[in-house]
């Protein structure tokens, strides 16, 4: 049985979402940790990594959203090195969605409506404990949630 523990970002505007996840996640066993939008995301993500460098495990981000998008949360988060190796995994119902996490360079996509499943199997392959150890993609292979390769 894989163990899990870790933290998780969540980066969605919409609160429903943001809350579902988060109760989700905890009853799966982990900290998840909400931020409104790329902004406050980022700015958790720096606060936090200068306090515990290997945390969190993994950020689930939204890409549509006010003040700063999921894909300009990612340019910041890539050109800074304290948060720079973060992984991330894509959350949309953009048609596009593959395409557009590629860019971005995420290691998994969950596509929107979220399947549950899908994205707790996403949470534990980079969020368990052989996962941590291991670092994030230890097969190097791309998740990608969900039916349909989304």
């Amino acid at each position: 049985m894989v163990q899990l523990t870790g933290n998780v970002l969540i980066v969605d505007d919409d609160r429903n979402t943001r809350d579902l996840l988060t109760t989700m996640l905890s009853i799966e066993g982990f900290h998840a940790i909400a931020a409104e939008d790329g902004l406050e995301a980022l700015h958790l993500l720096r606060t936090v990594r200068r306090r515990a460098p290997d945390v969190p495990c993994l950020v689930l981000l939204d890409l549509a959203m006010p003040r700063l998008s999921g894909s300009e949360f990612r340019r910041a988060q890539l050109g800074d090195p304290i948060v720079a190796g973060v992984p991330i995994a894509v959350m949309s119902g953009a048609i596009d969605l593959e395409e557009r996490a590629r860019t971005m360079g995420a290691v998994a996509t969950v596509a929107k409506p979220i399947d549950h499943d899908a994205l707790r199997d996403v949470v534990r392959r980079y969020c368990s404990l052989e996962a941590m150890d291991l670092g994030p993609a230890a097969d190097g292979l791309p998740d990608r949630g969900g039916e349909n390769g989304a």
